[in-house]
């Protein structure tokens, strides 16, 4: 191969799998933006609902990104998309109950760390290997951010509960 670099493209399954990835980054979005308009009088636990939904609708942009570079810069993804299609339908599902059952701040919060939890741990469990080390360094930057939501989110629950 006469030292030129080969740009490797991911199989359709896997870009597949980005795409959905950012769909339920943009599912998350829209539970927080409820969540914003929710609880709209009290300012700062409305902003917390703002921030949180941006900065996953900015996790969205970087899934799309991946997509539209159809994986260029990853060698591989290792799972198996039906996890994100589960994982999708989950977060599809607290957004309906939330909103027929308007959920108090507290119930909000506690939803909110448990999906953040579950994203977190599927973040993990579906291992992405790259090429480029700036696209490696942008998606750490991602699962990174989900532990600070948590963190936030908790931080914010237990002043609720003091």
């Amino acid at each position: 191969m006469n030292g030129k670099k080969v740009d490797v493209k991911l199989p359709s399954n896997q870009m597949l799998f980005l795409d959905l990835c950012a769909g339920l980054e943009l599912k998350m979005a829209e539970l927080y933006h409820y969540f914003e308009d929710l609880f709209a009088e009290d300012a700062l636990f409305s902003l917390l609902w703002k921030k949180t939904a941006r900065e996953e609708e900015n996790h969205a942009q970087q899934f799309q990104l991946g997509v539209r570079l159809k994986g260029i810069g990853m060698q591989d993804i290792t799972t198996d998309v039906s996890q994100a299609v589960t994982f999708l339908q989950k977060v599809e599902t607290f957004l309906e109950k939330s909103i027929a059952s308007r959920p108090t701040q507290k119930e909000a919060l506690i939803l909110a760390i448990k999906l953040e939890e579950q994203l977190a741990t599927f973040h993990m469990s579906s291992i992405v290997r790259f090429e480029d080390p700036r696209m490696k360094e942008m998606f750490e930057a991602m699962m990174d951010s989900d532990k600070g939501h948590i963190s936030t989110l908790r931080d914010f629950l237990r002043r609720l509960e003091t």
